[in-house]
């Protein structure tokens, strides 16, 4: 019993790995507050005050607290999170919940 019990154990981390690995597309993220924002860029002033371009893509998605928002939620002055992946463009904008 304690074999096969391993047995499972084992396939699950292998399937689990590669899902943990490739979050959010192997990104980074940066936490700061937006400065300005277009239809093609965001730029945010991070929290050690530096400021960084993060290009928007059709595909970005946006949360708004906890719902699904939109491009036209973020106002300049909000804190933001924002996931990048590999190609340096946004995947998801996180925003505070409206109060």
């Amino acid at each position: 019993m304690n074999r096969n019990f391993s047995k499972v154990i084992s396939a699950l981390l292998i399937f689990a790995l590669p899902a943990i690995a490739l979050a959010h597309a192997g990104g980074r993220d940066i936490r700061g507050t937006i400065v300005r924002f277009d239809q093609r860029v965001l730029v945010v002033k991070r929290v050690n005050g530096r400021s960084e371009s993060v290009p928007l893509a059709s595909s970005t998605q946006y949360r708004v607290g906890a719902r699904a928002g939109e491009w036209k939620s973020m106002r300049a002055g909000l804190r933001v999170v924002v996931h990048i992946g590999h190609d340096g463009k946004a995947i998801e904008v996180h925003l505070p919940a409206l109060k």
